[in-house]
Formats: C-alpha cells, structure tokens, sequence
C-alpha cells in the first residue's frame, strides 16, 4: 500500500532546506581555504612554484652517508622550488644503484617556504655470491661474466644482466638449452646470491637444410649465413639463438636483394632424441620476382619540377633499368649514386629517397624517386682544429674543399677517410657548418682531429723458415719534421722536436743468426711542399747462404708521385757494394767468379695501382704494378718486373668476418746472361710453398773441394778451372742454386676466419718457374694449407704456419713440407 501523498507545502519545505544546507557547507569551505593556509602533499603543486625552500630532508640512510646523497641533488635550501630538479633528483637517486625505491614529498608550511622530504629505501647487501650446478664452466669463469660483486648493493638491472651474460658464456661453449634461475629466498633472506645453473648438453649442429627455396640452391645460400654445422678440430657448429636471428636477417637481404620483395624467411630447430645433436631448418617463401617497370622522379617543390639535373640524366646515373630485376641493394646504390651527384654540384643538403608501389597483380613496381634537392652551397673558410703538434699544411694537403668553389659533400667522408688512413691521428671528424647569415650561399667546413703519439721506439724478434730467428730494435716516426731540430735535450727527451711535418723516419738494428741487417731512412710525402714525395736510406746487410756469406751496402734516393687516387709513380736511383765471401764446400765456381766486391748503380723506375680497401686484411681491390730497372757499373743490364695481386670476399659474416680469395702473379726477365747471381731471380721458401728456400732455381754443377783447392787428380767428367777448382759436368748431377733470367709465379689463396678474427684458415696453390730464359719447361705446382693467428699486441702481420707438398717438381729441386714467418714484438 502507498502511503497518503504529502502536501505540496511540506514538499517545498525540505527542498528548501536542503538547498539552504548545501550553499552554507559550500560558503564554510571556501572560508576555510581563505583563512587557512594550504596543505600541499605532492611535487607537482603549482602553488609551490617558485617558493623558497627552506628544508630538504633526507629519511631512511642507514648505510649509505648523507652527504653522498646530497652531491647528487640538485634541489637544496635557499633556492626557488622546481618540480622539475625534484623529478630529477629521483631520477639520479635511483641511478646510483643503492635504493630499491625513492620518493619525494613537498609542502608548503605555514611561513610560505617549502619544505622537501626525500624518503629512501636502500637496497639489500650481496654478501656472497655462488654458482651451483656448473661443470663445465668454472667459478671462476662464470665469476668474470657476472657485474656484481660481494660487498655492493643489490641492482635488478645487473642481476638480469649477470643471468643473460651467463647464459651466453654456456652458450658460446655449445650449451644451447642452459638455464639460469636466482635462489630469491636466499637472497632476500640472507644477502647470499646464488645462481642455479642447469647445463644441459652440449648441441652440436649436425645438419643445416632449406626448404622452399626454389631460386637459389643450397650450396648458394649455406654460404651467407654464419651457422655452420659442426667438423671435428675446424669448427665448433654451436648453436647460437641470436646467430640464426641474424642469419634469417641475412637470408631476407639476400632475397630482396635480387627482387624477390615479397619473401618470408623463417627458421626451426630439430633437435635428437639425446638433445646433443641438432638440425637447423631455413623455411623459405620466396614469393614472386619483381621487376622495375618503370621509375618517376619529381622533387619537393609544389610543381614537382627538378632545376639541377633532368629526369633522364638522373636515370642514367641509377643502375636499374626498365624490366630488371628490383634488386634492393641497386636501389640504395643508384640512390647513392644520385645523391652524390648532387653533393659533386654543391648541393650538400640534397636528400633522394626511394619508394615504390606494385603494378597490378603482375609481379611488377613501379619506383619513385623523390628528390630534395635543396641549396647550392660554395665552400668558405676551412677550419683545423685539435692539432697542436701537426702542422696545418700536413692537414690541409688531405683536405679537398677549396674556398670558392662549390662544396662537395662527398669530400666529407672521403676527406676523414684521407685522415684515418694518415695513421697520425687517433680521431677525426669533418663537419659543414650552418650558414653564416652575413655569408648566404657559403658554408665554412671544420676539420677536428685528435693527434695520438706517432712515435715508437721498439724491441722484438722474428724467426722464419727462410731467414731464420733474429732480434730487432727499432725507432720509428710517422710525424716527423726534418727542420725542427730541439733546442735542448729535455725537448728532445719530451717528443717536443723532430715531429709535426708529417714526414717518416726509421732507424732499425736487426741482428740474426742467418741475415743481420742495419739501416736508416726519411721520407718526405710532399717534398719541398710539392705533390712529389721523397726519400732517402740505407742499409748494411750480411746473409748467411749454404755456399757463402754476403755482405751488401747500399743506398738510395727516391722519388714519387700520386696520380689520382689510385695510381702511383716512383722512380729511384740506389748505389750498392755486394762482396761474396766465405765459400763453402760445393760453391759453384760462377759463385766463386763473382766474389767481388761489386760496385754497381740502378736506376728504376715503375707505376702502381691499389685499389685495395683494407691494408691490413684487404677484402676487395688488387695492386697492380710494372717496373723497370737498369743496372750501370759493373754489370750493366736492364730488366723489367710485374705482378698483380687481386682479392676478392666470398663470404661476410654479420660480424664482418670476411673469407677472401687472393689471387696473385708475377713475372720478371733480365736482359742479360751475365747478371749476377746475388741479383738474380728466385722462389722458394715462403715465396713458393712446398720448395726450400731458393729451391725453385736453375742450378750450377757443384765444386768438389773447398778453397784453397789443392789439385786433385783430372780425369774425365771433371774440369779443370783456375786456383785448381774443379767442377762436375754431368748434365744430371745435382748442383746448387745460382739464379735465374725469367721468372713467373701464379698462385690462389683463400683465408676463412676458424676462431673469431683471431684465427684463420688458409688453403692454397702455388705454381711457377725460374729459368734462363722465356719458358714453362720446368714448371711446378704445390698445394697446402695453413693457419694464420692475428695476436692484436704482437702488430697487424700475422704468425703464418704453412704446410705444403709439391705436385709438379723437377728432378733435383729441393723440397720442404713446412714454412713459417712470425714478428713477435716485445
């Protein structure tokens, strides 16, 4: 039932009262935020902006001392409130690693300053630290890999990155299923941090296999990728989750780098039933090949109109065409190729950048090429800084911008190439500065550059199968500065004198038990501040052969010049004294007749080109060169001399390890039958693997007796020659090496990295001959392989070990299995 229904009246009264209750709780409010001063509880207040702050608390240290809190604040008494340097605080607070939690607080008080409470919660102590569960790795190995340490705070941060850095350790040792867990309970209880460590076995990968693919057979793409199934003693096959990431990365590229836009590349890990062995499986989708066809180039502008070059001049500098295949890496190259066409004309803010929509449903695109081409620019002051020993003009002579002239953007990287490949400077850097509002259309160019120490002084040995084991010590300067003499002996002692001209010096003493040799030079890349270069040396050296010593002196003068850059011409005159002596039992009397001492000048000149893109560890490029020499004095003769050597990459790795194939020859010819014998040519040892050293070489009839000869009895096949020597004239006997009138050599050499970029593998086939004149009769081949070991203290020249065998040899040439050449500096 409902009750009686209430009087208009009544019903007016309590609506009324109502309205009168809340407008006096509204006008009670405001009057308290008027009389009373407010209360601010966080940061962000605005009421707190800019007040003065006259306390800054700090609450919850225990370990760690107040101070050390306070050098990284910036919010302290005195100074205006900032929300801002609050947030900041926090920010820095927490960066140090000692809180697991930081907060801050902020309220006005009564007298309008702010009062500022940071309250800290500081982070548990590492007492110790364990790992259980490891055998095949040691404490100490994993102890390494791990950023904590016994005694410090806990950081989450560094304990996430000590379990990933252990699971890569296990994992780069074939560990491919290893778990690493935490022990929390320990932790958080006791401070003891344990890592559980479960092993699993070691997953060798047995077999790698692509499906789908149907464009490129496996062979093709097996190499591209750096996962390699695993060869007892060659290669370790681990397997290495990030590794295959990168090579479905590297498969993708491939493929889209011969048109195949649309590929899908995945791949799946098949292991054995004992979890030892894997199978890596690339899933391929290859998709359809597209083809270009046709390309629209418009600029920037509202018209779309293009002022600096046409549309078909543009096209003519792409390497695609209408109906190839949209190769991807030839787009970015003909965008290269555009772009710096546009930097050549000075337009150094010109940007190309390519798109493009498919065609229909046919596999086809169409590419459009959108150009900004921006403003021309000349070049206005060039500017060196950060070279305090270095002289402008050693600078300036690599730098290529010439005031005046258009500014050529491509000279930004070519000229910090120029500066790296100097040698004199640790960094370098080539920046185009903004536009002077006085100067419009000029733009100055600075060159910063941080010099590093050009000199060496330097103690070590070398030993090698062809010369030998012998000492060294050497004072090298790739800056010096032939008129810069000290003008005391501390500016001497300093390194203050003798450097910045950009010149090279060397002096070298290298004692050994079969060669010993001593010299001095300087060399001048801008003599006489001219494009020639210049230099100046000579050396004594003394040669222990099997039939005789040899001492020579010499010295030389020469000069060069760069032709653009890749050519080189060089022309140089040496005068040299070589004495023959100490004849040994089986000296061939030709040997004997040209004792000496000979004194005789040559002067040769010749033309390089180098292309080579690494001096170091070349990848790509060759070096050509041709020679020719002519010999005055007493022997007087000329010859002439060439060689190529090119390289090229088979294989790159993600890393950038590179397996190269090296492909080189040689050939030279001396013009006269009565060359000496210590000018001759010839190969072996490290020069021809598989023959001893100078065992690839017409040979003389051996003498039978050692000077002074006393006369033996003449009978027939022997001859009688002056001081009673006497010789065998068998056409078959064997004889010892005198050299030859014509060389030629041709060999290959692939060098594939085994173990990082430490150690490489080299497989190679050495061929060739030296005769007396122009002929393949005495031909020989070897073939072999060897080990390489780049050790980064010991310099850029590599421990070389060879092992070869000869497969075309001549009756009495002398062989030898194994050949090595090491540099070991002290």
């Amino acid at each position: 039932m409902s009750g009686p229904a209430r009087p208009p009246l009544c019903t007016g009264s309590l609506l009324l009262g109502a309205a009168l209750r809340r407008a006096f709780g509204i006008a009670w409010l405001l009057a308290l935020a008027i009389l009373t001063p407010a209360r601010a509880d966080g940061i962000e207040d605005e009421q707190l902006a800019d007040r003065p702050v006259s306390q800054v608390s700090i609450l919850g240290l225990n370990r760690i001392s107040e101070q050390e809190i306070r050098n990284n604040m910036r919010v302290s008494a005195g100074e205006p409130y900032d929300a801002r340097s609050v947030r900041e605080d926090v920010s820095n607070l927490y960066r140090l690693g000692h809180f697991a939690n930081v907060t801050a607080d902020a309220k006005l008080l009564p007298d309008g300053t702010v009062q500022v409470t940071y309250t800290l919660v500081e982070q548990l102590i590492v007492e110790a630290i364990q790992t259980v569960g490891n055998y095949a790795l040691s404490d100490q190995d994993l102890a390494a890999v791990i950023p904590l340490y016994a005694g410090g705070p806990r950081d989450d941060f560094l304990l996430q990155q000590s379990v990933f850095k252990i699971k890569e350790l296990y994992k780069s040792k074939g560990h491919y299923l290893v778990e690493v867990a935490v022990d929390e309970s320990r932790l958080k209880n006791d401070g003891i941090l344990i890592f559980k460590i479960v092993e699993g076995p070691r997953v060798r990968i047995r077999e790698i296999e692509f499906t789908g693919n149907r464009a490129f057979p496996a062979k093709q793409l097996a190499p591209q990728i750096k996962t390699k199934p695993w060869i007892f003693l060659f290669r370790k096959g681990n397997l290495d989750e990030e590794g295959l990431v990168d090579d479905v990365a590297t498969l993708d590229a491939y493929y889209k780098d011969r048109g195949y836009v649309d590929v899908r590349v995945d791949r799946r890990v098949e292991l054995s039933a004992d979890q030892k062995e894997a199978k890596v499986i690339f899933v391929i989708t290859e998709g359809r090949l597209y083809r270009l066809r046709t390309v629209r180039i418009e600029g920037t502008g509202a018209d779309g109109r293009l002022s600096v070059f046409t549309p078909e001049q543009l096209r003519g500098l792409m390497l695609l065409r209408p109906g190839d295949a949209y190769m991807k890496n030839r787009i970015e190259q003909s965008v290269k190729s555009i772009q710096s066409a546009y930097f050549t004309m000075g337009y150094a803010d010109a940007r190309v950048d390519a798109t493009y929509v498919r065609a229909g449903e046919e596999p086809d695109v169409d590419m459009i090429l959108t150009i900004s081409e921006g403003e021309q620019f000349k070049t206005g002051v060039v500017e060196i800084q950060g070279n305090f020993i270095t002289r402008d003009k050693v600078i300036r002579r690599l730098v290529r911008f010439q005031p005046g002239r258009p500014m050529d953007a491509n000279e930004i990287e070519n000229t910090e190439k120029r500066l790296k490949a100097s040698g004199l400077f640790n960094e370098e850097r080539v920046t185009a500065q903004p536009v002077d509002p006085d100067r419009p259309g000029e733009r100055d160019v600075l060159v910063t550059v941080k010099e590093k120490n050009t000199g060496s002084l330097n103690f070590g040995v070398a030993v090698s199968t062809d010369t030998g084991f012998g000492g060294e010590i050497s004072l090298n300067q790739y800056n010096f500065d032939l008129a810069d003499p000290p003008a005391s002996l501390g500016e001497l002692a300093g390194g203050r004198a003798f450097r910045g001209a950009g010149q090279t010096f060397n002096i070298s003493i290298q004692p050994g038990i079969e060669v010993s040799t001593y010299s001095i030079g300087v060399g001048d890349p801008h003599l006489f501040e001219s494009d020639w270069s210049g230099t100046a040396s000579a050396f004594y050296r003394d040669r222990i052969y099997p039939q005789n010593d040899e001492q020579r002196i010499n010295g030389q003068l020469g000069i060069g010049r760069r032709l653009g850059d890749y050519w080189n011409f060089s022309s140089n005159v040496r005068l040299e004294r070589v004495t023959l002596s100490n004849f040994q039992s089986g000296t061939p009397i030709e040997i004997y007749n040209q004792a000496g001492p000979s004194v005789f000048s040559v002067l040769s000149t010749g033309i390089q080109r180098n292309t080579i893109d690494n001096r170091q560890r070349p990848g790509a490029g060759s070096i050509s060169e041709i020679g020719f020499s002519q010999y005055l004095g007493d022997y007087t003769y000329p010859a002439v001399r060439g060689s190529y050597t090119t390289f090229l990459t088979l294989d790159e790795d993600f890393l950038g390890r590179k397996t190269t194939l090296r492909l080189n020859s040689q050939a030279g010819y001396m013009f006269s039958e009565n060359a000496p014998v210590f000018e001759r040519y010839y190969l072996g040892g490290r020069s021809f693997r598989g023959f001893a050293f100078r065992g690839v070489s017409p040979q003389a009839a051996a003498l039978l007796n050692q000077p002074p000869w006393p006369a033996p009895p003449i009978e027939p096949p022997y001859t009688q020659y002056p001081n009673n020597a006497v010789t065998i004239n068998s056409p078959n006997a064997p004889g010892n090496p005198v050299g030859g009138q014509f060389l030629f050599f041709a060999g290959a050499q692939v060098e594939t990295p085994i173990l990082m970029d430490l150690v490489t593998m080299v497989f190679f086939c050495d061929s060739g001959t030296v005769e007396d004149s122009v002929t393949l009769d005495q031909y020989r081949v070897s073939v072999g392989s060897g080990l390489r070991l780049y050790i980064p203290m010991l310099g850029p020249a590599p421990i070389a070990l060879d092992f070869a065998v000869p497969l075309v040899k001549q009756e009495f040439d002398s062989t030898q299995v194994f050949s090595f050449s090491a540099e070991l500096p002290f």
